[in-house]
């Protein structure tokens, strides 16, 4: 008798991970065509640069703002943009968020920052990020990716991500992981050039 759960439950495993594997299979070729795929994080922990071979078109997809009003990508469009994808619990996105914040004071008035925060209203809540942005003192606007509609659109596997978008709407550069001062002044100099 325990032999045979034993079976079924390895017959059903199986199953399970045959479904997951055939689901991210389309998902992944859904989305291979909407957004160059990055590098990995170098072994060094930090993030590597990797340009859009060709002007990539920045897939649009609606967020909602500090004020709870749903924005779009798309209304952003005539000036820069950098999207970053992150969440409170994430230490490398932890790591960055103070070179988001400097980079935010010095070149707000020139580029859109789209810190969207992936709110899954169970791990991470709007009330949550509130919180720990008025506890760090940060005061860039933070949006909030609560249907996780961005994640999608942009095949974020890992935290943090950021999309360098110009003002045509075409991404120019993203970055998988955590960046440092240089890499993210860097990146933005090429995307106001």
């Amino acid at each position: 008798m325990r032999t045979k759960n034993v079976l079924l439950t390895g017959f059903a495993l199986v199953a399970l991970l045959a479904v997951v594997g055939l689901a991210y299979s389309r998902l992944s070729a859904d989305y291979a065509d909407a957004v160059p795929s990055g590098q990995d994080v170098a072994a060094s922990g930090q993030a590597e640069e990797s340009a859009a071979p060709e002007a990539v078109a920045a897939p649009d997809f609606a967020m909602l703002n500090a004020d709870g009003e749903t924005i779009r990508l798309s209304d952003f469009q005539g000036t820069p943009v950098v999207l970053n994808f992150w969440a409170t619990w994430c230490p490398p996105c932890r790591q960055e968020l103070p070179h988001f914040a400097d980079a935010y004071a010095e070149y707000g008035d020139r580029v859109t920052f789209l810190m969207t925060d992936l709110t899954d209203g169970q791990q991470e809540t709007i009330e949550d990020v509130q919180a720990f942005m008025t506890e760090q003192g940060y005061i860039f606007p933070v949006c909030y990716d609560a249907e996780m509609e961005g994640a999608y659109a942009y095949g974020v596997s890992a935290i943090p991500t950021t999309y360098f978008i110009d003002a045509d709407g075409a991404i120019r550069s993203y970055q998988i992981g955590a960046l440092t001062r240089e890499l993210l002044y860097d990146s933005l100099e090429k995307l106001l050039e």
